[in-house]
């Protein structure tokens, strides 16, 4: 029943405009409830307008998914500006890092670095997380570098040591995706280690085979290297193990390059090993390869070679199998102390040795490391 509160003297048209909104509640009540969590739920028709209407357009380059963004963009949105923003928008484009805050004592007190929790997987990835820390950031910030794997700071005087540091300027390199010289500079490494072999073709083509299996005795002619670098005695060359340890001597005195591969023989190009010795693995050591700690020794029964490539080196490349260029030099004699060479820039008196395949891709922000362990046939 409807219950009229006209009073008495309403007129006709009073009590009959109240009589068409009697039931007024009834007919809207349906329409009012479907509005209530719309929002919750939308049809994919209204996501865009709600993005819009939240201020996450910014994000959509990272999130694809509008569904996804609407969920959780809210909420970084909340945290924007904060470590915990930061966190949850590396989050979207699938990285996770330590925010390191530079020391109270420098004046660019708004830069920051990342520590990545890996290498980017695809050089693309540079300009996503460059994208997201940016918005993600407080507006005073400035995003400086990126690292994970290679990290050695600008010297800073009573801060830093001298060998750990570089003067002037941090490591890494610029790429124009993420604004070339004006944005930040990225700072990426990668380990890889191979074992081989050298066979005893290897070893005649370098002149340091010497006949026999080990299990006998080598006499002063069987060497091939000047009796006053031999570290043994007369009596340790009759020792299990001396023909072995000698040809590594041989080796590990001489100086060597490695050679870049690709899938189809070609060179890349040759980085200079920073490391060439004769080693064993230790309890404490130097240099570290597969897990195992190695140190320089003249007992030991094989030769350590490592080589860093430097940023940029044969970039865009896929390198599928390394060499040991022995006794390789710059074909150019006033270039003496160049770290990388081009095929056409190296010279090589003896074959490559040791071919083993490996697969690595080069990039301009990622120095590989190539540490190879040879042994003896």
């Amino acid at each position: 029943m409807t219950v009229s509160l006209l009073p008495t003297n309403a007129t006709a048209l009073e009590r009959g405009l109240d009589l068409v909104g009697a039931d007024l509640e009834a007919r809207i009540a349906p329409g009012a409830k479907a509005i209530t969590g719309w929002k919750l739920d939308p049809q994919p028709a209204l996501a865009p307008w709600l993005i819009h209407e939240y201020g996450l357009a910014p994000l959509t380059p990272f999130v694809p998914n509008l569904y996804d963004l609407l969920a959780d963009g809210i909420a970084w949105e909340r945290l924007r500006g904060t470590h915990a923003g930061m966190a949850m928008g590396l989050g979207f484009v699938g990285y996770a890092a330590e925010l390191v805050d530079p020391p109270a004592r420098r004046l660019a007190w708004a830069d920051y670095q990342l520590t990545l929790d890996r290498v980017r997987d695809e050089a693309e990835d540079l300009a996503r997380i460059d994208g997201i820390a940016r918005l993600s950031q407080p507006a005073r910030s400035k995003f400086r570098r990126g690292v994970c794997g290679y990290d050695v700071p600008a010297a800073e005087a009573s801060w830093t040591r001298l060998s750990g540091a570089i003067l002037g300027d941090d490591s890494g390199g610029h790429v124009e995706a993420t604004g070339g010289t004006t944005g930040p500079k990225w700072s990426f490494g990668r380990s890889h280690d191979v074992a081989v072999t050298l066979s005893q073709a290897d070893l005649e083509t370098l002149g340091i085979w010497i006949e026999g299996d080990g299990s006998g005795a080598i006499t002063w002619d069987d060497l091939n290297q000047p009796w006053n670098t031999v570290n043994d005695t007369w009596a340790e060359l009759g020792e299990a193990g001396a023909r072995l340890r000698q040809m590594a001597s041989a080796l590990g005195s001489r100086s060597a390059w490695l050679g870049l591969y690709r899938e189809d023989g070609a060179m890349i190009g040759a980085r200079r090993c920073f490391a060439v010795a004769q080693a064993a693995p230790t309890a404490a050591g130097p240099y570290e390869v597969a897990g195992q700690t190695w140190a320089p020794n003249p007992d030991g029964s094989s030769v350590l070679a490592i080589a860093r490539t430097g940023f940029g080196d044969g970039a865009g490349d896929v390198v599928s199998e390394v060499a040991l260029l022995v006794d390789a030099r710059p074909a150019d004699p006033n270039r003496p102390g160049t770290l990388w060479l081009s095929p056409d820039e190296i010279e090589a008196p003896v074959p490559p040795v040791g071919r083993t395949p490996i697969s690595v891709t080069l990039g301009e922000t990622v120095r590989e490391r190539i540490a190879v362990i040879a042994g003896f046939s």
